[in-house]
């Protein structure tokens, strides 16, 4: 037996220290509950477990991010719901102005509502927000820039990507403008006489002229006329002048304040084929002295406007500048909508001088139908055939390609995942009564008014078209939700399963660590005493 070195109590004792700390370890996974407390524990288990911890944080915050969404776009929609509403009431208000037996005054108060309507629309397009943010009045459309000034985009579904876009105008769109056969031959110190009197009609608005009317007083009450059925009313001195240069507010003529001499000119406000002038006086006399011809005093005189004229652009290459084979352009106005297989519109407005369109009212012979314009330096040919059609034919001109690049800027990016770039783009057009073509409604006559019937119906499909995307987001964002919810919960049964602690497993663990520490215990113990027990021999 040797004393020098108690490898008895030596091995016990080691056999102590590691039931120990298995009882230690034991311990801390059952108070904590996780099995793996420290990158000891695993190395490869801890960073795994780390990056999944990340990863179920990062699922929490994104469904409260599309929780967020989702009120954007109820905010959004309860807005655009209220302006339908709106837009019902202004089909009722159409659909009653239409109708012949309604008086001006009628007719006027009608007018007062759909104004204050319109500017209630345009107030909640304005002052709809999400946390400070306008939602509908084009802040969360894509950005589309031009390559010619005064182009304005109108919308652009989700189907068009960021990249550049081209449309060459050919024609520019064109109002309904009557020009006066003649100058005025009355003086402007002189007033109508009982002879003279009779009324003027435009567009079915009637104008009356009376005794003892001076010429400031008669064109006084025909502006007022023209202005009421949202058309223009001036006289020029110079039917030759230059239209490009001179602008299009008046459809490129200057005019001039001095009315004695000069020549009438009444025209439309808005562009389109859609758009007419159509004007009739009950007397021969009167139409003499305002130099309206005297079709006017039997059939009328009447001119329409012109739709702007234009096509896909192609390059170098011949193929279509951003759009695809299948999508087909139309136009209405001065609005040039193009639209692909899957019914997915790309709209926007240009100006009515796009194309540089020059018209030539060298004739003068009454029914001129010049417009303004510079696009595509058109020249129209206002010969006696062609307008007493009310259509002027389009000669020489040269094409201009206008470029539109559409970028991401402007819309709502919502988070949607743990990871980079993992996003759900919010993207709604502006809805005001420019975009939705009310902004110049006009039931002054039964004409305008029951044109008026037609742009509300378009308001409506555009308000419903909008909608629908709005909801196909809601839709979306639920999916997300669920989606986002299941992810969370397999990753979070896939982390328990590598971290959290077996409570049977352990505790049989425990257990048979805390008899092991007993009974090294007492092996220690006992080793500690042989030393003794040699002594006693020795004695």
């Amino acid at each position: 037996m040797r004393i020098g070195t108690n490898v008895a109590a030596i091995v016990a004792n080691n056999a102590l220290q590691k039931s120990q700390n298995n009882l230690s370890t034991s311990i801390e996974r059952l108070s904590s509950g996780y099995k793996i407390n420290g990158s000891k524990d695993d190395a490869a288990g801890c960073a795994i477990s780390e990056k999944m911890r990340a990863q179920i944080r990062g699922l929490s915050q994104a469904q409260n991010n599309t929780a967020d969404g989702v009120s954007v776009l109820n905010t959004a929609e309860g807005a655009i719901t209220e302006i339908q509403s709106m837009l019902t009431r202004l089909k009722e208000l159409s659909v009653q102005a239409a109708n012949d037996v309604n008086s001006d005054d009628e007719r006027e108060a009608i007018q007062k509502e759909i104004e204050q309507i319109n500017n209630e629309i345009d107030r909640i397009s304005d002052q709809t927000e999400f946390n400070t943010q306008s939602l509908i009045n084009g802040n969360l459309s894509r950005r589309v820039y031009s390559d010619l000034q005064g182009v304005n985009q109108l919308s652009v579904s989700d189907s068009y990507t960021a990249g550049v876009y081209g449309i060459t105008v050919t024609e520019d769109a064109r109002q309904a403008i009557a020009v006066g056969a003649g100058s005025i031959t009355m003086s402007s110190t002189a007033s109508i006489t009982k002879e003279q009197e009779g009324t003027i009609s435009i567009n079915g608005y009637k104008i009356s002229i009376s005794e003892g009317d001076t010429l400031d007083k008669v064109m006084g009450k025909i502006i007022d006329g023209v202005n009421i059925t949202g058309g223009s009313a001036f006289t020029v001195k110079d039917l030759n002048n230059d239209t490009a240069a001179n602008g299009t507010d008046y459809a490129g003529y200057v005019p001039t304040a001095d009315y004695a001499g000069s020549t009438l000119v009444i025209m439309t406000n808005q562009y389109g084929s859609d758009q007419k002038m159509n004007i009739t006086c009950d007397n021969a006399e009167l139409a003499d002295i305002l130099g309206i011809p005297q079709a006017a005093t039997q059939d009328g005189i009447y001119v329409e406007g012109s739709d702007v004229k234009a096509e896909i652009a192609t390059g170098d290459d011949g193929k279509r500048i951003g759009f695809a084979d299948s999508a087909i352009l139309s136009t209405k106005g001065t609005v040039i909508t193009v639209t692909d297989v899957n019914n997915k519109e790309f709209s926007m407005d240009v100006p009515g001088n796009a194309a540089g369109t020059v018209f030539d009212d060298s004739n003068n012979d009454g029914q001129s139908a010049a417009g303004p314009g510079n696009v595509a330096g058109t020249v129209f040919d206002d010969s006696v055939g062609a307008k007493q059609r009310g259509k002027s034919l389009p000669s020489g001109g040269t094409p201009t390609d206008i470029n539109q690049e559409v970028t991401d800027v402007g819309t709502m990016s919502i988070h949607v995942g743990a990871n980079q770039d993992q996003v759900i783009v919010i993207d709604i057009p502006a809805i005001t009564t420019y975009s939705l073509g009310t902004e110049h409604m006009n039931v002054m006559t039964q004409y305008t008014a029951s044109r008026a019937i037609s742009t509300v119906d378009e308001a409506i499909n555009k308000t419903n078209k909008i909608r629908s995307r709005i909801g196909a987001y809601e839709n979306r964002f639920d999916h997300t939700t669920n989606n986002l919810e299941v992810s969370s919960e397999n990753l979070t049964k896939s982390l328990s399963t590598m971290i959290d602690t077996d409570m049977s497993e352990e505790m049989t663990t425990y257990t048979s660590e805390t008899v092991l520490t007993q009974a090294a215990t007492s092996i220690l113990a006992q080793a500690n005493e042989r030393p003794s027990q040699v002594l006693q021999l020795l004695q």
